[in-house]
């Protein structure tokens, strides 16, 4: 008798904090928008919609694709900020906990990665963490049209061209971007023109391989 009491007892315990959860998570459906577009260059996001709730962190990782539309809402917000400011600062280190600790729940996400090595760049343009998100995002997203540019952008911009591996991968952006994503050529020049001094004499050797003639309008 004791034992079937006991039995129902947890029935009952699990039925209600399944209940719980339930609520919970259609409450934070409810009153959170879907994720943001993920843009061409950082300062373009569209971010009208209303940012997801504090308290989706608590119903993570069983949540975690809403934990992560809250991550990235708040890394595209930094991203158009202008550096140096302490309030800043402040946002952008708190971006940075949170897309580290989803994409650790969830590491397949390559929005959140690129998300993360933009933010990383924007710390410290030398970052090997920088790097390495950015790596994460070609093994996530190798052949992601969308996420191109920004990724481009990124690659060229600050060190992560040091890297052989980078390199390579930032070479088949190029390639993909020239020979299958031909509306993207735009995206490859506003990239030339942020780009470092390595970042642009990549870009013209890649560019010179498969596409000579694009070379006449990389200046202009």
């Amino acid at each position: 008798m004791h034992s079937t009491t006991l039995v129902r007892v947890l029935l009952l315990g699990l039925a209600a904090a399944v209940g719980c959860f339930g609520i919970v998570s259609a409450a934070a459906e409810l009153i959170t928008s879907k994720r943001p577009d993920f843009p061409e260059h950082p300062t373009k996001a569209s971010l009208s919609s209303n940012a997801p709730p504090e308290w989706v962190g608590l119903i993570s990782p069983l949540r975690s694709d809403l934990e992560g539309n809250q991550a990235l809402f708040l890394a595209l917000q930094v991203m158009q900020l202008p550096r140096g400011d302490d309030r800043v600062r402040a946002q952008s280190e708190l971006a940075r906990s949170r897309l580290k600790h989803v994409v650790s729940i969830s590491p397949y996400d390559a929005e959140l990665w690129l998300a993360l090595a933009v933010l990383e760049a924007r710390q410290d343009p030398d970052s090997p963490a920088a790097i390495e998100s950015l790596k994460m995002v070609y093994l996530t997203a190798p052949s992601e049209g969308r996420l191109m540019p920004l990724r481009l952008a990124s690659a060229t911009r600050f060190d992560a061209l040091a890297s052989p591996d980078v390199r390579e991968l930032v070479q088949g952006d190029v390639r993909l971007m020239l020979t299958r994503e031909p509306k993207q050529t735009r995206a490859l020049v506003f990239a030339y023109r942020q780009a470092s001094a390595r970042g642009k004499e990549f870009l013209k050797d890649a560019i010179r391989a498969i596409d000579p003639a694009l070379l006449n309008v990389l200046g202009g």
